[in-house]
């Protein structure tokens, strides 16, 4: 990964130094992806600057990218662009970020360490859209040849191996009689 966007550092060295980083990454190397097995299209520009936030180290978070992700509609493959900026705020343990701001957005960061690159993969995974779909449908309709993954055919008939078991049990019951 470039530049050492996986390399864990220091989240209160980097706050208090106010540093600030610029990154473009191929989506396929960032921690959590490709979403799916034919995904490692994409690519995610990132921009973080550190700083403190109500006293807590933290870091503004702006991403652009485009990732490829499967249409639940048709399950075919497309482009989903997202933006966003968030503040995250770092914690080194869960019982620590119980106790930040209400509201606040917060990382976990053990030991006070973070790789940029897993702070990057999760921002983004927030942005995406939990059910991605073409825009109206119009892509779903007009596409063309198989979908990316096969549907399942229409399940079999049910079956109930004991719906007439109270019947039996009453025949053979009067045959004993």
């Amino acid at each position: 990964m470039p530049d050492g966007a996986s390399k864990l550092r220091d989240v209160n060295q980097l706050s208090d130094k106010g540093a600030a980083f610029e990154y473009e990454l191929p989506v396929a190397q960032l921690p959590g992806f490709p979403l799916h097995p034919n995904a490692g299209a994409g690519s995610v520009r990132a921009r973080l600057r550190f700083g403190r936030d109500h006293g807590w180290p933290s870091a503004l978070v702006e991403l652009e990218a485009e990732v490829e992700m499967l249409c639940q509609r048709c399950v075919r493959a497309m482009r989903v662009r997202v933006g966003t900026n968030s503040t995250v705020l770092f914690a080194d343990s869960e019982q620590a970020a119980e106790s930040a701001p209400e509201g606040a957005e917060t990382f976990l960061a053990p030991e006070g360490r973070i790789s940029l690159a897993a702070l990057i993969g999760e921002e983004l995974l927030l942005a995406l859209p939990i059910v991605p779909r073409h825009e109206g449908g119009a892509h779903c309709e007009a596409s063309e040849g198989p979908p990316s993954l096969e549907v399942a055919a229409a399940p079999p008939p049910v079956t109930r191996p004991f719906a007439d078991l109270r019947a039996l049990l009453e025949r053979g019951a009067k045959q004993k009689d």
